[in-house]
């Protein structure tokens, strides 16, 4: 959980992709939309195990369709390393506080 404010830090600013942040521009309420992404990003990176940075993970979303994670190499190999094949991530965003859910998926068991 980021507090929304927390979007809003420059020290943040090379965090969000510029997808993200077109994303987050074309919604009435932008800060709330990167808060959101930070955490997940945060999330990620926590499930991920660290060794990682913010910019690693993108909050991806296709057509009206459910937010995903896209990692960079770097982030791939990471997942890879922990067993994972993909992820899933749930967003949600208050008007003080933004929070996100994200779940490492191994392969099906056979």
């Amino acid at each position: 959980m980021v507090a929304i404010a927390d979007a809003d830090d420059p020290a943040l600013a090379g965090a969000f992709s510029a997808g993200e942040r077109a994303y987050a521009e074309s919604k009435s309420d932008p800060t709330r939309r990167l808060a959101a992404r930070l955490a997940a990003k945060k999330a990620a990176l926590a499930a991920l195990g660290g060794g990682l940075e913010l910019a690693d993970v993108e909050v991806v979303r296709g057509r009206g369709g459910p937010p995903g994670i896209a990692l960079s190499e770097r982030g791939r190999a990471r997942l890879l390393a922990v067993g994972g094949e993909r992820m899933m991530v749930s967003l949600t965003h208050g008007r003080t506080h933004a929070a996100a859910a994200v779940l490492v998926l191994g392969p099906p068991a056979r």
